[in-house]
């Protein structure tokens, strides 16, 4: 279920989208990318910093058949490409609006799943190079950490949007681990009604602030060659 204002939020906000993406964008050839918020009760928000390609897919009606943000592959899968989704209706829509109006070549996506939220971290590049799902696949720790910090810095953005849920903070990195997303939770989880710890079984584990250590230095002006 897609939030009432997914065809005008990404405009709405686009300066502090595009502040904050730019720790993402250019870093390994990567072209697109967006940040979607999943509430507890299944209404997505996402923020996106090419919101045209957002805007086309569901202003047409299709985000609702995109199988890129459909349960079954976001709950199931905690890295997947988009050519390995499979569509019921509006594959050739949706795949002219991003290969053709937009040039996406390879998109893919991470997941975590953290205080009943799910985070779905989108990527694209319009690099045609089998080389770059060479460097994503043997990249994806680096990816999780880039993603994690700059979702923490739109948590404030989130929260306008996600009524009486509180946004989770990030204060601990997870490597990836494949399968379904692990159930996470944050040091102190947060609720509108106030501050509670976690479970136990989490409490023992030791915590720290999330910290980017990744080296945000463009590959030196490397390209990737068909």
């Amino acid at each position: 279920m897609l939030h009432p204002e997914v065809l005008t939020i990404s405009y709405k906000h686009r300066y502090e989208i595009n502040k904050r993406f730019k720790e993402v964008l250019g870093f390994f050839a990567i072209d697109h990318f967006s940040l979607d918020l999943v509430r507890p009760d299944g209404l997505m928000i996402f923020f996106s910093g090419t919101p045209s390609h957002g805007y086309e897919v569901c202003s047409k009606g299709y985000g609702i058949h995109d199988p890129t943000i459909s349960e079954e592959y976001y709950k199931k899968n905690e890295f997947y490409w988009w050519h390995d989704v499979t569509y019921s209706v509006f594959e050739k829509e949706i795949q002219y609006i991003r290969k053709v109006k937009h040039g996406f070549r390879h998109g893919f996506m991470l997941v975590r799943r953290w205080d009943d939220f799910y985070l779905i971290y989108s990527f694209a590049t319009v690099q045609r190079s089998k080389q770059f799902i060479e460097k994503i696949e043997s990249s994806i720790d680096v990816l999780f950490e880039i993603a994690d910090y700059v979702y923490n810095s739109m948590r404030d953005l989130y929260a306008e949007y996600t009524d009486n849920y509180v946004p989770p903070l990030i204060d601990k990195f997870y490597p990836y681990e494949g399968g379904e997303p692990k159930a996470r939770y944050s040091n102190y989880r947060q609720e509108s009604s106030g501050v509670y710890m976690p479970p136990m079984a989490e409490k023992s584990k030791e915590r720290r602030g999330l910290e980017l250590v990744v080296n945000h230095l463009r590959e030196p002006e490397q390209q990737l060659v068909d």
